[in-house]
Parts: C-alpha cells; sequence; structure tokens
C-alpha cells in the first residue's frame, strides 16, 4: 500500500497514489516524482487526448503540404516558358455574306489542318478555340486565313472591301465595332457581315477561291468551241 512521502497518506494502489501527488501535492514534487506524475498522465485518461491532438495536427500538416503542391501545379501549368499566362478559351465566330453564313464545319479550318493558336475543332461548328496563348482580332483571323483589315475580309481568295462601290463589310465583336488589335476574350462573339451588289452570297466562292467569274469564262470558252465547231461546218447550200 503506497504512503505518500508528503503527507503520509496511504493510498490503495499507485494510480491512487499519482492522483494525489498530482492534485495534492502538484508544486511540492521533486525531479523524480515529478516525471512519474508526468509519465502517469501520459498513459492515464489524458493521453488520449493528446494523442488524438497529435493526430489531427499531422493530418492538417500533410493536408497542408497537398495543397500547397496543389496550388504550385495549378500555378505552373498556367504559365507559358515566357512567363505569360496561358489560356484556353472559346467563342463563337459569324461570317455571313449576303445572308448566307459561313460554315467553318470543314476539314481546312480544323488545328490538325492550320495549327496556330486561333482555330477549330470537329464537331464544334462555328465555336472558336484560342490556345495557348490570347491573340488580337487581326491575328486570330490570320490563323484561319482569313486576314481582315479595317474595311475589309478575304474569303478563300475573295477579297470584300467597303471601300467598293455598293459593298459593306461590317466588323464588330458581341455587336461592338473593335479595332482590329482588340485581344479576344473567352466568349467573345466575332461577327462579320459582308453585303455585295450582286447578292450571290457564298455560293459565289468555289471550294478551290474561284468565284463565279472564273465559270462565266468557262462558259464562254465552251461557247466559243461550240461556234468554231460550227463555222467548220459544210453548209447544206
Amino acid at each position: 500500500m503506497p504512503e505518500c512521502d508528503y503527507c503520509e497518506a496511504s493510498f490503495a494502489d499507485e494510480a491512487a497514489y499519482l492522483e494525489h501527488l498530482a492534485s495534492d501535492h502538484e508544486g511540492q514534487l521533486g525531479r523524480i516524482d515529478r516525471r512519474r506524475v508526468d509519465d502517469y498522465r501520459g498513459t492515464g485518461d489524458g493521453g488520449g487526448e493528446d494523442s488524438l491532438g497529435l493526430a489531427v495536427y499531422g493530418f492538417g500538416a500533410v493536408l497542408g503540404v497537398l495543397v500547397l503542391a496543389l496550388v504550385g501545379y495549378v500555378i505552373m501549368m498556367g504559365v507559358s516558358d515566357d512567363g505569360e499566362s496561358r489560356v484556353h478559351d472559346h467563342g463563337q465566330l459569324t461570317v455571313e455574306v449576303d445572308g448566307e453564313t459561313f460554315d467553318f464545319e470543314q476539314q481546312a479550318y480544323y488545328y490538325q489542318e492550320l495549327g496556330g493558336t486561333f482555330h477549330f475543332h470537329p464537331g464544334d461548328g462555328n465555336v472558336w478555340h484560342m490556345h495557348p496563348e490570347r491573340v488580337t482580332l487581326e491575328a486570330a483571323m490570320e490563323d484561319v486565313t482569313m486576314p481582315i483589315t479595317d474595311s475589309s475580309i478575304t474569303i478563300e481568295g475573295e477579297t470584300y472591301d467597303d471601300e467598293d462601290p455598293e459593298t459593306s463589310v461590317d466588323i464588330a465583336v458581341d455587336g461592338q465595332a473593335v479595332d482590329l488589335d482588340y485581344e479576344l476574350q473567352d466568349g467573345d462573339h466575332i461577327q462579320i457581315v459582308v453585303e455585295t451588289p450582286d447578292g450571290d452570297g457564298i455560293d459565289a466562292i468555289s471550294d478551290d477561291g474561284e468565284t463565279d467569274g472564273d465559270d462565266e469564262e468557262t462558259d464562254a470558252g465552251d461557247s466559243g468551241d461550240e461556234n468554231a465547231n460550227s463555222d467548220s461546218e459544210p453548209d447544206d447550200d
């Protein structure tokens, strides 16, 4: 039966004795007794709470490291080698000639064909893609082989100029006139509307960039051949 060296009280077991030392003689304890009490507290009822606290602290530290690593990864992925922020934006491009809308759902305008920062992907219709960097309106149209100026656009070799008689070329983004050096933003709708005096529309442009004028020349040539054949035939007279 343990006896207290500080007050001569007796206790049924060691645990009760240590509880007594901790509660009644904490300020009187020598080095050895203080260590015994500390060891008891570390393995008694309070030990579980201390262990839980350490576990929570450890989990928080690990989670913090993971979050920092993720943030660092996102930052690194969002910055190019030259320090510029990377982008991957989308929007709409509408090119309309005499009421007819040009269809960019063609192999010639896909990224696989053109490359470039501004392009189209199969199955997206007239939805443009811009990555990994931001470009101006002028550079974007150059990428899709439809160069523009302040007053003109060239579509598959055919140039429409607002300065030509009875021809109008309106270039806007989201319904607002912009400069050619305007940097495109996610969601922008580029709108280019062309009106011509003939009103032939996009059908006047063939796949290889030739226009109806070329067809007329061909027809004229065919007609000339027919006339030549006719002249070579003998008269009935």
